[in-house]
């Protein structure tokens, strides 16, 4: 009789890297006390580990990832005493397996960004931080002043769009002032095929809270996007739905899609204190690229 000890699962944990060839991958580790013996499928994106005689020592059920390849990883302990992990990709994607020695023993599934690589391949956006210079937008209950952050929530931006290899254009990179219509016609003059505006919203009740987008009207795939951002925008930040709203100053020329974000109320105080945090600006930011990633998608990028 073996007197091994069984394998226990201690944590479960994803991160974007880029692997040793410079490939963009999402890497969903398990860790677990001990090597354990496990066989690997697919069920069409998904990819399915399932690890026998392993016992879970962390709650079954679902973590929410959402970083623009993988939506969210499963735990399942069967009563046939079998660890079962389900990963569930938005996209085809190829993916490897590898084993990690060490205390804990960690088994990574590592999943190529290839399929979205190609998808965004030529696209290039407009990234327009509101406000700025003599114009500082909104101004929180301390002392948040809307035109510095959504500076910083833009840079957040540009960076995950970078990573995939869209190209973007800022219509400011500093405290400066420029005019609506100088913003509107970047968008032109660069040939975008997405004008995204960043902004705060402001209200007198600091009680009010919450995201918005705001689209122009004029341009149907303009709704489509702003949809798609702000049911992404939600998921990540977890405040209240203001809604989409049309927005005729959006004058973003010809059929250049356009949107304002309205990521949260920075007159709120509980709000204005989240966008302190460089981490609400990267959650910010990964709702705007997952919003962007789902409508390029939708409309056949690839």
């Amino acid at each position: 009789m073996s007197s091994r000890k069984q394998s226990r699962i201690t944590n479960i944990w994803s991160k974007v890297i880029k692997d040793g060839s410079g490939n963009i991958c999402t890497k969903v580790v398990v860790e677990a006390t001990s090597a354990f013996e496990y066989r690997v499928s697919r069920r069409g994106n998904d990819v399915i580990l399932k690890a026998a005689g392993v016992a879970a020592n962390m709650p079954e059920g679902t973590i929410e990832v959402n970083d623009g390849l993988v939506r969210k990883v499963s735990l399942i302990q069967t009563s046939a005493g079998e660890a079962v992990f389900e990963i569930h990709p938005e996209h085809p994607c190829e993916y490897r397996v590898e084993a990690a020695e060490g205390i804990p023993f960690r088994t990574a599934i590592i999943l190529n960004w290839a399929f979205l690589i190609k998808m965004f391949k030529g696209k290039k956006l407009v990234i327009d931080p509101g406000h700025g210079g003599d114009d500082w937008g909104g101004k929180g209950p301390v002392s948040l002043i809307e035109k510095n952050v959504v500076l910083l929530i833009a840079r957040a931006v540009e960076d995950l769009f970078g990573q995939v290899g869209i190209q973007t254009v800022a219509t400011r990179a500093a405290d400066e002032n420029i005019s609506a219509d100088s913003r509107f016609e970047l968008a032109k003059n660069e040939k975008a095929d997405l004008f995204i505006g960043i902004h705060t919203y402001s209200d007198n009740n600091s009680k009010v809270g919450g995201a918005a987008v705001r689209y122009k009207p004029s341009c149907k795939d303009s709704l489509l996007v702003a949809g798609m951002i702000k049911e992404e925008l939600i998921q990540k930040l977890k405040v209240a739905d203001r809604g989409l709203k049309e927005s005729r100053e959006l004058a973003v020329p010809g059929e250049i899609p356009g949107v304002e974000v309205e990521v949260v109320t920075i007159t709120n105080w509980v709000e204005e204190g989240l966008l302190r945090s460089p981490t609400i600006h990267k959650k910010a930011a990964e709702g705007i690229f997952n919003g962007v990633r789902k409508y390029f998608a939708n409309i056949g990028g690839h």
